[in-house]
């Protein structure tokens, strides 16, 4: 295929349409409307069926909600407690209680060629220790 080349140096390609076509494999509007709501990131039914009245998407159905709840909105929906802002103890001497963490592998590596570190935190004073 020879194309030429235009005053602006960019290059002219004739390339042919190529049509979509959809086909149908279910009628059960239940997987229907569940493929929907998975396309469109989990977005709830009633959100849905705004883009429908308002015809902001083309192609979108009037889905029917289904009788089951989608298991990972229901996992998103969850929530842990929460984690409180003060601990309930604390330490009254030093080095009664040290925090501990372990980093790595971390790029670039140190100047000691050290791709992991540990430090240590003791609790009252807050002094902290860091070995690689």
């Amino acid at each position: 295929m020879a194309t030429h080349m235009t005053l602006n140096r960019m290059f002219v390609i004739k390339a042919p349409v190529i049509v979509p076509h959809c086909m149908k494999t279910s009628n059960d509007s239940n997987v229907n409307a569940n493929l929907w709501h998975q396309r469109y990131g989990h977005l709830s039914f009633k959100g849905m069926s705004v883009l429908v009245q308002k015809e902001m998407v083309t192609g979108l159905p009037k889905l029917k909600q289904p009788n089951e709840e989608c298991s990972n909105c229901m996992k998103g929906k969850q929530h842990r407690k929460n984690v409180p802002k003060k601990s309930s103890w604390r330490a009254s001497t030093k080095l009664e209680l040290v925090h501990s963490d372990i980093c790595g592998p971390i790029n670039p590596e140190s100047n000691g060629k050290k791709r992991y570190f540990i430090t240590f935190t003791d609790d009252l004073s807050r002094r902290t220790w860091i070995y690689f």
